[in-house]
């Protein structure tokens, strides 16, 4: 099974100069999956936001607050079978497509993804 992933930022909204606000979609799928579980474990995703700005080096991280919930799914599931977020989290990671010495955002968590999810996310970050 491969997770399969797009994400779709709206542009970041400044609230005040210590405050910003990331938003957007994510759409998450899993191929290969032909069975759900009643007792399935949510499936790890994480993303980096593309339009938040790098962590200057030795810099402190911000404060961070991270939801996200269902916008839609591919199918409904059956009774009885989970759906939705089991939980999410923000935080800076070094990005290793950039050689991992640059820090960006990192939305992650866990979802009940079975065909196909997506996911509406607000990620706030405070620097003062």
């Amino acid at each position: 099974m491969a997770l399969q992933l797009r994400i779709y930022p709206a542009p970041p909204l400044q609230l005040t100069p210590d405050c910003t606000i990331h938003t957007g979609i994510v759409q998450l799928a899993m191929s290969g999956r032909f069975l759900q579980s009643l007792r399935g474990q949510p499936d790890e995703f994480g993303v980096f936001l593309p339009d938040a700005a790098p962590l200057l080096d030795g810099a402190t991280e911000p404060n961070l607050w991270a939801e996200a919930f269902v916008a839609s799914t591919v199918s409904a599931p059956a009774s009885g079978f989970p759906s939705g977020v089991d939980h999410v989290r923000a935080t800076y990671l070094a990005d290793p497509r950039e050689g991992g010495t640059t820090r960006r955002l990192h939305l992650g968590g866990a979802a009940h993804i079975a065909k196909g999810i997506t996911l509406s996310y607000r990620v706030t970050v405070q620097t003062a």
